[in-house]
């Protein structure tokens, strides 16, 4: 066996493994980056700052033409009464959640009645049996609620 042993020369590696062991760290970190962003605990109360009274009337002056247009929505019979609560809180909900900072489109009425403004707590529990109830919610209930809406986004300073 007086054969010479078959001598190899090293392998050269790719360029590519390397950059695709890059790529994978890479998009790991984007990835624990954005699972740490969203799962953060939101912060506490609103911007903090007050409106200026201009941008308050002007937001009160449109809240209060809103409910207007779909308590005569709801009377001429082009929208239903249920959709007319529906439309009342989230008119009222967004008003108050300008006007405050508070995430009141998000906030259940028991939220409400333990961070939010008492006044709107009270009137999105009234809404809840005409927006969710079994039966659908009669005409004549609007005006009550709209007037109930109009005192709420009124009085507030």
């Amino acid at each position: 066996m007086g054969a010479d042993p078959i001598y190899l020369p090293p392998q050269d590696y790719s360029v590519v493994w390397p950059v695709l062991g890059g790529f994978l760290l890479f998009g790991l970190l984007i990835w624990a980056l954005t699972v740490w962003m969203l799962t953060r605990a939101p912060e506490e109360g609103g911007s903090g700052a007050p409106l200026p009274p201009e941008a308050m009337m002007k937001l009160r002056r449109d809240a209060l033409g809103r409910i207007d247009a779909v308590e005569e929505s709801v009377a001429a019979g082009t929208m239903a009464a249920r959709k007319g609560h529906h439309e009342l809180s989230k008119i009222v909900r967004g008003f108050v959640g300008r006007a405050s900072g508070l995430e009141t489109d998000t906030m259940t009425a028991a939220d409400l009645r333990e961070r939010g403004p008492v006044h709107l707590a009270t009137l999105i529990e009234e809404y809840y049996p005409r927006q969710f109830g079994i039966e659908e919610a009669d005409r004549p209930s609007i005006a009550r609620s709209a007037g109930a809406a109009r005192q709420v986004v009124g009085e507030w300073s």
